[in-house]
């Protein structure tokens, strides 16, 4: 595996961290009810898609997708219960499940996509 295929996952985990770890009251308040689940799920839908092409350098083989998947709900509960340290942030297990909805349509883009181009 290209070393050069961890560094865009690895930025946009730290990326995660830092959005997370804003505090409640600094972030912009947009209106839209549950807009902020949208978010987890674009965000986790990322990381999922940069994680599977970082292991997917020779094939998908399910066990490795299936690992990514993994690391990225664990990621998503750990930063859920890191969040309820951060002021005016709190542990929600919604926007886990967003997280993880956005992981599984990540791995599943990246894999659909791979598979049309090998056809």
């Amino acid at each position: 595996m290209s070393f050069r295929r961890w560094v865009p996952p690895v930025l946009w985990a730290a990326f995660i961290l830092i959005l997370t770890s804003i505090p409640g009251r600094d972030l912009p308040g947009i209106g839209i009810p549950h807009l902020d689940k949208a978010v987890h799920l674009c965000l986790y839908a990322i990381f999922a898609w940069l994680l599977t092409r970082a292991v997917a350098v020779r094939a998908p083989f399910a066990g490795r997708v299936v690992l990514v998947l993994v690391a990225v709900l664990c990621f998503g509960a750990a930063d859920e219960w890191h969040q309820q340290f951060i002021p005016g942030r709190s542990m929600d297990v919604y926007d886990w499940i967003a997280d993880s909805t956005g992981a599984l349509a990540g791995a599943a883009t990246f894999l659909l996509r791979r598979e049309r181009s090998d056809t």
